[in-house]
């Protein structure tokens, strides 16, 4: 009987992190079981280590007339999809790169990702991307000898099936989570899967502009960020700046008199229209709609550019490369955010300190607070968040600090599951950086 031009395609990796002969495992354990379910189909199963082997796959099987009917991905993944390389050289496809993408889907097909969290930002966007259902896990993986509840792999026993699961553990649940695991007390959990339809809904800022635009009326109530931000500015004035991610303008209103150019660009339709709308007087303001990772300016435009709040909505490597396009020589970036890293032991008087001084923040500002809590309590806030899902810190320092080895990330405030960090990387000299993406 002639095969079908349709493939399952089981991809793993070995080399970017620990468990890499186990991940080779359960892709032969999911081939063995894929060719006793399509018995017509060809079963490719391989390991994948780099973005390029990748892409060289996807041109061969394009080539060959094949299309993919099931892609499976067995291995690791950081927060904006999944990994390949190797500790030292990590590489991850940014979203830029997959919406550029073009991978022979079949009729109907599906995609499933067995990694870490994959089904929190990843999953979602890549059913939106292909127009196919994809799935992927919430909780953190590990290996179990069984594919409905966890279990202990035997000793000596390479022969046993082996499956990549999803369940509470210690890094999820803390200790009881992992006492639980380890007795076999938990489930594991079942792969959630997306479809394009289901995920309909604004990604921009633009469903909760006005909702946004109450908030931040003055950018001041951000004390921490904007004392950062002035340690520069004061003793730096009249420079031309570019905002990125410049929301409603507040930022650039606040600087307007201390420089003597400012451009903010935004994705948002609206935020833009708002920003004119609340910058009329000031003359050396402008505003600029864009949703792509190319800035509307010529080369060596600004002295300085900043983000505030806003760069890990940003494809780092494209924007990155085109934010070192319009800086002058020796200009300066200056970058705040907020990221996902848990409280240390270490750091528990620092959070406690910062904790009071948000409380206290809360009856010096109380018009902001008030305003912010109807923001994310919004339903249309909620939903843009699905699109765009908060970094950890250490892919910041491992992006960051790398590029611009001479500088250091501080951190502004710690909060119990998340921090505001601050990057400022000092005059620039290098013109463009190593496209290799995220950790």
């Amino acid at each position: 009987m002639e095969k079908s031009s349709e493939v399952i395609w089981i991809v793993c990796t070995t080399k970017y992190r620990e468990g890499g002969e186990k991940f080779l495992r359960a892709a032969r354990t999911m081939a063995e079981e894929k060719k006793t379910q399509w018995p017509d189909l060809e079963i490719v199963c391989e390991a994948i280590e780099s973005k390029n082997d990748f892409l060289a796959a996807l041109a061969r099987f394009q080539t060959n007339g094949k299309q993919i009917r099931e892609l499976n991905f067995i291995g690791h993944s950081g927060m904006y999809g999944i990994m390949f390389g190797t500790r030292a050289w990590p590489e991850q496809f940014s979203p830029h790169e997959w919406q550029s993408m073009d991978i022979p889907f079949a009729p109907g097909a599906r995609a499933a990702f067995y990694a870490c969290r994959t089904g929190r930002w990843f999953a979602p966007f890549f059913a939106r991307t292909f127009g196919i259902d994809a799935g992927g896990f919430t909780l953190y993986t590990t290996f179990s000898r069984q594919r409905e509840r966890f279990s202990w792999e035997r000793s000596g026993r390479d022969d046993d099936p082996l499956y990549v699961v999803a369940c509470p553990g210690k890094k999820s649940h803390g200790l009881l989570g992992s006492v639980k695991k380890y007795f076999g007390a938990t489930t594991v959990e079942a792969m959630t899967f997306f479809s394009r339809q289901e995920l309909s809904g604004d990604a921009t800022y633009n469903s909760v502009a006005e909702l946004y635009d109450q908030v931040f009326t003055d950018i001041r109530v951000r004390s921490d960020e904007w004392n950062w931000l002035q340690k520069y500015f004061s003793r730096h004035p009249q420079k031309r700046v570019l905002d990125i991610g410049s929301g409603n303008g507040a930022l650039l209103r606040q600087l307007s008199s201390q420089i003597s150019y400012g451009a903010g660009i935004d994705k948002s339709t609206r935020l833009v229209e708002l920003s004119r709308q609340r910058s009329t007087e000031h003359e050396n303001l402008e505003f600029f709609q864009t949703d792509v990772p190319r800035l509307p300016f010529p080369d060596q435009h600004f002295d300085v550019v900043t983000s505030l709040l806003s760069f890990r909505y940003l494809d780092w490597d494209p924007i990155m490369n085109e934010i070192l396009r319009v800086l002058k020589p020796g200009g300066r970036i200056l970058i705040i955010d907020m990221a996902t890293a848990p409280v240390a032991p270490r750091e528990y008087p620092r959070f406690l300190r910062d904790k009071l001084k948000q409380r206290l923040q809360r009856y010096q500002h109380r018009r902001f607070y008030q305003a912010l809590q109807h923001l994310v309590q919004a339903q249309a806030w909620k939903t843009m968040l699905k699109y765009n899902p908060i970094r950890a810190e250490h892919e910041y320092r491992w992006y960051l600090e790398s590029r611009f080895p001479k500088s250091r990330i501080d951190i502004l405030n710690i909060g119990w599951n998340s921090r505001v960090l601050a990057f400022d990387t000092g005059p620039v000299e290098i013109r463009s950086i190593t496209p290799q993406c995220y950790p």
